[in-house]
């Protein structure tokens, strides 16, 4: 069969664009440090490039929500820290003015000093992380508790999605641990009655009001114990979302990323052969030119 010069130049451009597109492609990969820049470069990689960039942002989005929760649970813990504090003082109070020693002129004197502390009590309570009430149950928008220590919450428990389809406790029951919902101390109500008591030099209730209060700093206390344990939880799932983040963005690179060496040696490669390409093109059209009869 005759080869023509139409042929030649068909099979020489093929050739020459084939190596230009090596070429290309090999410079981009080198450039750029990735051996998959489009689907086409490996589809199966690309499918699980897709499926592991996925589980990655999955993982970093848990990471980001267990980190944010454990702040707002180690804050609404230094909230609780404060009320566990309160109630000590208001203790030694009530064992101090239970005494006989003092008459009803000491005691009226120390009955501001509960006052104080139960507005320190609620101040605490309305502790806000951000725009968020701690104490509030889903009602985080506005303060649980107003001045007289009335709870305006519900008994809702925020959780968080911590695994596909698990959720872990996000903050703690106030309306359990501070008003006693479901038969425990109404630590307010408790201190309100021992500084009713003082005011009124009634010893009996502040005799009273020493279990009374002690009851309800153990009830802050399993308060506090409940927030560590859900810190600590959240804790251990972040921890697992990092490890699973840093395996996914190692497999996406494992898959990605170019061997500089071997991208390098097969830049050097494809142009070797696009200048080969272009040598035996412009030799062949020589020798139809010289050789105008084939």
């Amino acid at each position: 069969m005759r080869i023509t010069d139409s042929m030649l130049y068909t099979n020489a451009n093929s050739s020459i664009g084939a190596a230009r597109t090596a070429v290309s492609t090999a410079t981009e990969q080198t450039s750029s440090g990735m051996r998959v820049v489009q689907p086409g470069d490996d589809p199966a990689a690309t499918a699980s490039i897709l499926t592991d960039t996925a589980a990655g942002k999955y993982a970093d989005a848990i990471v980001k929500s267990t980190t944010a929760a454990q702040s707002e649970l180690a804050i609404a813990d230094g909230a609780l820290g404060t009320v566990t504090s309160s109630l000590a003082t208001a203790s030694q109070l009530a064992v101090q003015f239970a005494n006989d020693s003092n008459n009803a002129t000491d005691r009226a004197n120390a009955a501001p000093n509960v006052q104080a502390l139960i507005q320190q009590i609620i101040a605490a309570l309305n502790t806000k992380s951000g725009d968020r009430y701690l104490f509030g149950g889903s009602q985080d928008q506005s303060s649980p508790f107003d001045a007289a220590g009335n709870y305006a919450g519900d008994s809702q428990v925020r959780t968080i999605e911590v695994a596909p389809g698990v959720q872990q406790a996000a903050s703690v029951r106030a309306d359990v641990g501070i008003k006693g919902v479901g038969g425990g101390v109404d630590v307010i109500a408790t201190l309100n009655a021992l500084q009713t008591a003082l005011a009124n030099n009634d010893t009996t209730t502040i005799q009273n009001s020493i279990d009374a209060l002690k009851a309800a700093t153990n009830q802050v206390s399993l308060l506090r114990t409940q927030a560590g344990a859900n810190e600590n939880a959240l804790a251990a799932a972040e921890s697992v979302a990092q490890a699973t983040s840093n395996s996914e963005t190692k497999q996406v690179s494992n898959l990605q990323d170019a061997d500089i060496v071997a991208t390098a040696t097969k830049l050097q490669m494809a142009q070797t052969a696009l200048q080969a390409a272009i040598s035996a093109s412009t030799q062949s059209f020589k020798f139809t030119l010289l050789n105008p009869n084939g």
